[in-house]
């Protein structure tokens, strides 16, 4: 039980810190985005849950789904010509950041046992 709630609070924790970097990012990195957008936030964390419980299942094939998944939202996203580049850059750039993530947390649901910090806190 103390593992459920150990990485839940991780997770929730560790999606508020992103929103808020992403968000950030989004900012200063591609000026049209301002403030919280809320869909892009929930589209995030579902896309992070599904690689991590696809990760934690080994099944790392659900990566190239996500991927094309991804691709074919992309191929429709118009963008004027001097920001196109930009927004590509920030679009591959989140993609990565947010897979990474999704590795770290499946990394430690797997290794829950092993990592001496969640031991001591459970003992």
């Amino acid at each position: 039980m103390c593992k459920f709630w150990i990485l839940t609070i991780g997770f929730l924790i560790c999606e508020v810190m992103l929103a808020f970097a992403f968000s950030a990012i989004a900012q200063i990195y591609y000026s049209k985005i301002s403030g919280f957008e809320w869909k892009s936030i929930f589209k995030g964390t579902f896309e992070r849950i599904f690689i991590t419980v696809s990760l934690i299942h080994n099944l790392p094939h659900a990566l190239t789904f996500f991927s094309a998944l991804k691709l074919a939202t992309r191929l429709k996203h118009e963008e004027p010509k001097d920001n196109e580049n930009q927004f590509n850059d920030y679009y591959l750039m989140g993609n990565l950041a947010s897979v990474i993530v999704a590795i770290a947390y499946s990394y430690l649901y797997n290794e829950f046992d092993k990592i001496e910090l969640f031991v001591k806190i459970c003992s």
